[in-house]
């Protein structure tokens, strides 16, 4: 069946756009609309025509025309457009949206495409008033969408993310939810919180996720009644509370009775809502309750979407209600698990079911469908994201929380490598430790943070630990019960005391102690093993425009080059690790730029992923030359960079200019 609409050719005289109303004059101006139309009829909303731009929007040869919506398009299911034909139709007032995110099988291959609409739905009514169909009027702004997401993402995140009126209460709600979420064995986990649609609106929504110390997670999700500064102190103290009874090693009886006995006593604390849960990762065991509070929702791995059970059980600190019952469910390998509050699924003009069924079809379509870069991401942050993005186009006037946990079901290895100590060992093991931590799930900062730490350590060990030969070094790591990462560097040489005034060298080991939580050193006539460990986390996303968790930054050897821009001052612009491999052919590169030091040098550091003490000394050393001859070093370092979090821990600030960019020297 065709989708063209045009009016037949063969025989018809050439249009007369002299005679007004000419239905060919009319056929033609829709046909070369540069917007995409679509013409519905009927309650089920029946394809009666579409133009040209409609029809180069899908597949050509797909057959639409007499087809209801649903028939012609179904990949759009639970993707919510159907609701706004039907919102038109039945109001008969138009609907319109702005810069929707809409999956489409746009070349009939089965592939789903990633588009961004703006459109308006507008009822037609013909010659006696009642509504007979509606038109849909789209636009293609996906480029338009690309476009200023990439102008957002070169703007800084305080500027995108906050507006002047809720600046202080969103300050104190972040200071009072978890930073960052655990990194733990057989468990995958995101939050997202979004503030209220309206002035000062941030408030009483938490979530938290606390390891046990057995290999279990405690889970938290809840909901403080009112908004504003006062609604975030109570929410503050309630999750301090519950933090400390889960690391007591309370059940989840025993915190439900304590946390109730708290919240009568606390002033605007009564009537909150929370739904607690624990985890076992060894057994996907899932102990859970529901005080007040919408019940769980399970995303098998099946495909299957279900809720779980919840007995009855008022809000905290009412005492005539009944105490929620804790009940007991079994998480499959893979199935994931929503912890939300109310927010997300209560509006206005619906009631509390209406959006528990929209909750469940909008993450069914999420769990299942989608385009291959969001299906080939973690399923925690897919389901995280998306959930909250579909659940909230049409505004939403409370808070929003969603944790997201996933139980794997599987543990990741143990890290082990045993190499050569020479220069050469360093990128092959600089490869296989990125793989291993960035598949543990940690942030960027724990990936870097751990690999300059392991990397150092060898280094260490390959400048002093064997004078007369390449002996070995034994590298290990592991991801223990509480998300602590363990690694340590073993050789069999000779321990080298680090001088009592390091000057630009010896710095390596401080600099470790600053990435690791605790370094311990033991050294022997048989060798020496550093021993170092790490609380690996997730970042969740708080605000508005929260930012999803990030793939961490690999380093290799081949990766790293040095650009001379000759523009004015010698501009030199390093990419890759500078370590021991690489310090020596930098150094070279910067002589070279410099004139042997007879130019002054900007040396631009972003694109290092990886500065060792070696990368550290050898900028001392140009410091120090170009102090001689009254010049400072200037260096670019923006926020957030491997470069920067190093030179943080040094004191090269005092002998060199650090700049975001080279506009700001």
């Amino acid at each position: 069946m065709s989708t063209d609409c045009r009016l037949p050719e063969s025989g018809a005289e050439e249009p007369d756009p002299r005679v007004f109303g000419d239905p060919r004059v009319v056929a033609a101006c829709f046909e070369d609309l540069p917007a995409c139309v679509f013409v519905f009829e009927g309650p089920d909303h029946v394809l009666a025509a579409v133009n040209r731009a409609a029809r180069a929007l899908l597949d050509p040869a797909r057959p639409v025309i007499g087809l209801s919506y649903r028939e012609a398009l179904p990949e759009v299911a639970g993707q919510r457009l159907a609701e706004q034909l039907d919102a038109a139709y039945t109001s008969g007032r138009p609907v319109s949206g702005r810069e929707w995110r809409v999956l489409l099988d746009a070349d009939g291959d089965g592939r789903l495409r990633e588009l961004y609409l703006d459109f308006t739905v507008v009822p037609t009514r013909p010659g006696d008033g009642a509504v007979r169909g509606v038109v849909v009027h789209a636009m293609d702004v996906t480029d338009v969408v690309a476009a200023r997401r990439a102008a957002e993402a070169r703007a800084t995140a305080f500027e995108q993310r906050y507006q002047a009126a809720v600046d202080g209460v969103m300050a104190l709600q972040r200071s009072l939810l978890p930073e960052r979420l655990p990194v733990l064995p057989g468990v995958r986990m995101t939050a997202r919180y979004l503030v209220a649609d309206r002035e000062q609106g941030a408030g009483g929504d938490w979530f938290d996720a606390v390891p046990l110390g057995d290999g279990r997670v405690g889970l938290a999700v809840g909901d403080v009644v009112g908004s504003g500064t006062r609604a975030s102190a109570v929410m503050g103290q309630l999750r301090a509370v519950l933090m400390e009874l889960f690391l007591d090693g309370a059940e989840l009886p025993e915190v439900l009775a304590r946390l109730d006995r708290f919240v009568a006593r606390v002033p605007g604390a009564v009537a909150s809502t929370v739904c607690l849960a624990i985890l076992d990762p060894a057994d996907g065991r899932l102990d859970y309750a529901c005080s007040g509070h919408p019940p769980p929702l399970v995303l098998a791995a099946d495909g299957r979407v279900r809720y779980l059970p919840v007995g009855p059980g008022g809000p905290l600190g009412v005492g005539a209600t009944t105490t929620a019952p804790v009940q007991t469910a079994r998480l499959n390998a893979g199935d994931l698990v929503l912890l939300y509050t109310d927010g997300l699924v209560q509006r206005p003009d619906r009631t509390l079911r209406e959006g528990l069924d929209q909750l469940r079809i909008v993450a069914d379509d999420v769990w299942t469908h989608g385009t291959p870069p969001m299906m080939a991401a973690e399923p925690p942050d897919r389901a995280c994201e998306l959930t909250v993005e579909r659940m909230t186009r049409d505004g939403h006037t409370d808070d929003v929380t969603l944790l997201a946990v996933q139980h794997t079901g599987t543990r990741p290895p143990p890290f082990k490598a045993d190499l050569p100590a020479f220069p050469g060992a360093l990128a092959p093991l600089r490869a296989r430790l990125d793989d291993w931590l960035t598949s543990l799930g940690g942030s960027d900062d724990d990936v870097l943070a751990v690999r300059f730490a392991v990397l150092e350590a060898v280094s260490n060990v390959i400048d002093h630990a064997y004078p007369d030969d390449a002996g070995p070094v034994r590298v290990e790591g592991v991801l223990d019960a509480v998300g602590r990462i363990c690694m340590t560097v073993a050789d069999t040489g000779r321990w080298a005391v680090p001088p009592t005034h390091p000057g630009i060298r010896g710095r390596g080991l401080a600099l470790i102690r600053g990435f690791m939580d605790t370094v311990e050193i033991d050294d022997s006539t048989t060798g020496t093993t550093v021993l170092m460990d790490r609380s690996l986390s997730r970042l969740p996303a708080v605000g508005p425009d929260g930012a999803g968790p990030r793939a961490a930054v690999a380093a290799g050897e081949k990766d790293f080059r040095v650009e001379i821009v000759e523009a004015g001052r010698p501009q030199v612009v390093v990419h890759g690790p500078v370590d021991l491999c690489t310090v020596t052919e930098l150094h070279r590169r910067l002589q070279e730029a410099g004139r042997g030091g007879a130019l002054p040098l900007i040396i631009d550091l972003g694109g290092v992923n990886h500065l060792a003490s070696a990368g550290v000394q050898l900028l001392y050393q140009l410091a120090e030359q170009m102090a001689a001859d009254g010049r400072r070093l200037q260096l670019i370092a923006p926020a957030g960079t491997a470069a920067h979090q190093i030179l943080a821990l040094t004191a090269l600030n005092q002998l060199t200019d650090i700049a975001e960019s080279l506009e700001s020297l």
